[in-house]
């Protein structure tokens, strides 16, 4: 069993992660876990050319680093096993296109993030992301 978590340090994604965990006391094996987090991207094309790579990638790695903690303090203190990674670019693209790479059997996800004000009933991104896969979706509110 794969689960993916796609988090982004808000409430919502400490919440799944807290309903992971009870949900992964269901199962004989520990599941493979993956957290992801997506980083927006800083800027313009324009304004990103004029910053080394090295720059970019400590900016994106220090951002992932904070929309990851809390969620990985979760798993952590329940004493599961995971990897963490983090992607660039549009949230709901990214999580889609991570989720048809890795394939996994589960994803569960928060209703809302940081841009909770942006959906009314559900997030756009866990609309966009459950409207592009075919993995079940385990939403949490």
């Amino acid at each position: 069993m794969h689960i993916v978590l796609p988090v982004d340090g808000s409430t919502y994604t400490a919440r799944a992660a807290q309903v992971l965990v009870q949900q992964v006391r269901q199962y004989k094996e520990p599941p493979r876990i993956t957290l992801l987090t997506v980083a927006l991207p800083i800027g313009t094309p324009l304004a990103r050319a004029q910053l080394s790579k090295a720059t970019l990638d400590e900016y994106y790695c220090d951002v992932s680093a904070q929309a990851l903690a809390p969620a990985e303090g979760v798993l952590k203190q329940a004493g599961l096993a995971f990897e963490s990674r983090f992607v660039v670019g549009d949230p709901a693209e990214q999580i889609a296109a991570e989720v048809t790479r890795l394939q996994p059997d589960l994803l569960i996800m928060g209703t809302h993030g940081h841009s909770a004000l942006k959906g009314f009933v559900m997030g756009s991104v866990a609309s966009k992301v459950v409207a592009s896969t075919t993995v079940p979706v385990l939403l949490v509110r």
